[in-house]
């Protein structure tokens, strides 16, 4: 008997040795560590990576399905980092386990950052590159709550030794046409994906934001009338994903990043404006899970020497600008849509005119360089907290970074209608009429100059430059001849240097102006007493 008791006993200690195996074999294969520095991870977290044994088959909404038994219980939290079945990642909580067919389901529900962590401060520093291998972590130990949303800015703005480079990271150049519009010009920006996570007891204060350096340039032709929204898509790209580990547990950033030019016009006549610019902008928001509220950051710096504008007529209004379109999400689920552009306006009516006391242009316009702004907070699934919504940010609109008020005199109006006024004047004493047209400009010659006058064209393309020479003379019985000579340059190639187009040129040509459409440059040269003198001939540009 008593043999039979010690071996009952030896069997006894070798079934508890083995189950205390088999329980600590299997905290060590599906537990992480449970702290690191200041973070604390929660007990019942399990980790999932390229790296774990286990792997699930397949990853449903509601379900994790494995071939053999994960080992999970009922109210287990799962992490997933990127792995071939979870490219995005996930947090998920069991509700429960089935075995159907060699397969075991494990269902679940969303779960949030706070059933993972006990206490954690997280802040990562992403710049988004073609690999996005770029990125700076900052553990703060003892941290406790902000609510203060400028600390928490500044904090998201922590420069980097390598913030100054010149080279933006995305650039692409753009010119789209759609007559009688031509939108033209370049875009560069390089970004700065920032997330801070606080949790304590419980509760959670977290926020995204995205800061970038970008630089542009933008300009709009338009050479008649003209009402609509014109908008080319320059870049469209799905970033690759960023995954960390804080404590064990792993961290997924998903990006999406968008490029868009666009235009919009609704006015009479045409115009042909431009800008340039540098912007460093700061939008993101700040969620607090003990106010349940969002606080929006925004923050744009710019330089610009504003817009530069040329036309013969305008009424109305007209705007052009890239636009940045960037998506960031903590695995693919929760996160911010932010776009951010600045887009130069004209306003008003102005027109060429000769008026002696004006700069070329009568009439008043209103100038400005906007920021246009847009931001969404997108919960998809709650990751952050089960409490914050889908809500959108920067709904108020901003001041123009720039801005100018234009009036050729405090008489703009008078101003407008002054050539047709003085023109009406002289048709009392001297009558014109149009004698000369082609497509880039009309002359008037007065009526006393009828078979008195004519007009020659001689070819003047050098160095494969397209230029004609039209030259106008008059012989008049009641007063002295004169001539003048008319350059027409087509100045499209602008990779040319202006010497290539001085060449073509004599000595003292008056810049007329350019016309309307295309880049055709129209000048002058008077020889003898002149034909374009006042009360002769009138040349007017199309």
């Amino acid at each position: 008997m008593k043999k039979w008791m010690k071996r009952i006993s030896v069997i006894v200690v070798l079934l508890v040795l083995v189950v205390m195996s088999g329980i600590f074999g299997y905290r060590k294969t599906h537990s992480v560590k449970k702290t690191e520095g200041d973070t604390i991870v929660k007990e019942n977290v399990k980790v999932i990576t390229e790296e774990t044994d286990k792997q699930p088959v397949s990853v449903k909404e509601d379900s994790i399905i494995f071939n053999s038994n994960p080992r999970y219980k009922e109210g287990d939290v799962i992490v997933s980092g990127i792995t071939s079945s979870s490219p995005d990642g996930y947090i998920r909580k069991v509700t429960k386990i089935e075995k159907q067919g060699g397969k075991y389901i494990i269902k679940t529900e969303p779960a949030v950052l706070t059933d993972v962590f006990e206490k954690a401060h997280i802040y990562k520093r992403i710049k988004l590159t073609e690999n996005s291998n770029e990125a700076t972590s900052y553990i703060v130990e003892n941290a406790e709550f902000n609510s203060d949303v400028t600390q928490f800015h500044g904090q998201l703005c922590k420069e980097n030794d390598n913030d100054d480079e010149t080279e933006y990271m995305y650039s692409k150049s753009f010119e789209e046409t759609e007559d009688p519009v031509t939108i033209s010009g370049e875009a560069g920006i390089s970004i700065w994906v920032e997330v801070e996570i606080d949790i304590a007891h419980g509760e959670i204060e977290c926020g995204i934001v995205a800061r970038t350096k970008e630089g542009a340039k933008a300009e709009l032709e338009c050479s008649k009338s003209y009402s609509k929204e014109l908008e080319k898509n320059l870049l469209k790209k799905k970033l690759p994903h960023i995954e960390f580990a804080v404590a064990g547990v792993p961290i997924v950033v998903t990006n999406q990043l968008e490029i868009d030019a666009g235009a919009e016009m609704n006015l009479e006549g045409n115009i042909d404006t431009s800008y340039e610019l540098t912007a460093e902008t700061t939008l993101g928001f700040q969620y607090s899970s003990k106010t349940g509220k969002v606080k929006e950051i925004k923050k744009i710096d710019s330089n610009s020497d504003g817009l530069v504008w040329s036309t013969v007529s305008i009424s109305g209004d007209a705007s052009v600008g890239p636009t940045i379109h960037l998506i960031t999400k903590l695995y693919g689920a929760s996160g911010a849509d932010i776009s951010a552009g600045i887009s130069g306006k004209i306003e008003g009516e102005a027109k060429a005119s000769t008026k002696e006391d004006l700069d070329g242009y009568a009439g008043s316009l209103d100038l400005s360089l906007n920021p246009e702004i847009q931001g969404e907070v997108i919960v998809d699934t709650p990751i952050f907290d089960k409490n914050l919504l889908t809500q959108n940010l920067f709904e108020k609109e901003l001041e123009p970074l720039w801005s100018k008020h234009w009036e050729s005199s405090a008489n703009w109006q008078e101003d407008l209608n002054w050539q047709e006024k003085d023109n009406s004047e002289k048709s009392e004493n001297q009558t014109k009429t149009v004698a000369y047209s082609n497509e880039y400009f009309e002359v008037e010659v007065p009526e006393s100059w009828e078979g008195h006058w004519s007009v020659t064209e001689r070819d003047n393309t050098m160095n494969g430059i397209p230029s004609t020479v039209y030259i106008f003379s008059h012989d008049s019985e009641e007063e002295e001849g004169g001539a003048a000579e008319i350059y027409v340059l087509d100045m499209s190639d602008t990779s040319r240097p202006l010497s290539h187009y001085g060449r073509m040129l004599p000595d003292y040509c008056e810049d007329i102006g350019v016309t309307s459409f295309g880049s055709y440059d129209v000048l002058m040269l008077e020889v003898a007493n002149g034909f374009f003198y006042d009360g002769g001939g009138k040349i007017t540009l199309k």
